[in-house]
């Protein structure tokens, strides 16, 4: 099972519906893939009609493992739980461990925007991490720290960034693809080739309670995430 850690250190960088999307997408690919809300304010959940529902990603902990159907085939959810916002400790192996027999092809984790113990531990449990970024120069150096305070844990740990809410004719758009694209070498990240453009539809969705891909599935944001799923399956290697 593939486990991935979607991240940033800076809130509103669309980690949340990201995780959606994407985890709707490789779902409609034919993938078995799970989705934990690990986030207190729970945007996740909220966006697939599941926040209120039990068990949450705190039962999930203490190791009652059943995942929530959503209305995407193949796309399973552990819900958020405001408790998260008190957690003073985590150990993710035993819960993950417990997953395995389940059968999932992908994990997707949707850490809250700091890093707390859930975000850590997230992290370090995870094969890899997806940060998604915009192209505004606070989210880049947000982008850039978040980095080096995943380096100091996980040195090794592969990064894979995405550009969101990309606005491709902006000059400032395409002074922050320079700077990506020379600092990716620096910090040691992978710098995706798929961008999710600005989109109404992808912020309509949200409030719909569905993943792009159903509510306006020819949409730009919607083909953008069909794109991103296919370079992700070639890339991870999802089976």
């Amino acid at each position: 099972m593939l486990t991935v850690a979607i991240w940033n250190l800076k809130g509103g960088t669309t980690k949340s519906t990201t995780t959606i999307n994407l985890g709707a997408t490789l779902a409609s690919a034919k993938r078995r893939v799970l989705l934990i809300d690990l986030d207190g304010q729970r945007t996740l959940s909220f966006g697939l009609g599941l926040d209120g529902r039990s068990p949450t990603v705190l039962d999930w902990l203490d190791g009652n493992i059943q995942p929530l159907e959503t209305g995407v085939k193949n796309l399973s959810l552990i819900p958020g739980d405001i408790g998260m916002f008190r957690l003073t400790t985590a150990n993710f192996a035993p819960s993950l461990k417990g997953l395995i027999p389940l059968g999932f092809n992908t994990l997707l984790f949707d850490c809250p925007p700091n890093l707390g113990f859930a975000s850590v531990e997230a992290i370090l449990q995870s094969d890899r991490v997806l940060l998604p970024t915009l192209c505004e120069p606070a989210s880049l150096k947000g982008l850039s720290e978040a980095i080096e305070l995943i380096r100091g844990d996980a040195p090794n740990k592969p990064i894979d960034v995405l550009r969101t809410r990309y606005k491709r004719t902006l000059v400032l758009t395409r002074e922050a693809d320079d700077l990506l694209i020379e600092s990716a070498e620096d910090l040691n990240y992978r710098l995706l080739h798929n961008t999710i453009p600005e989109n109404i539809s992808v912020a309509e969705s949200i409030a719909q309670q569905q993943p792009v891909t159903v509510y306006a599935p020819e949409s730009s944001g919607a083909i953008a995430y069909k794109s991103l799923a296919k370079e992700l399956i070639k890339k991870w290697q999802v089976k």
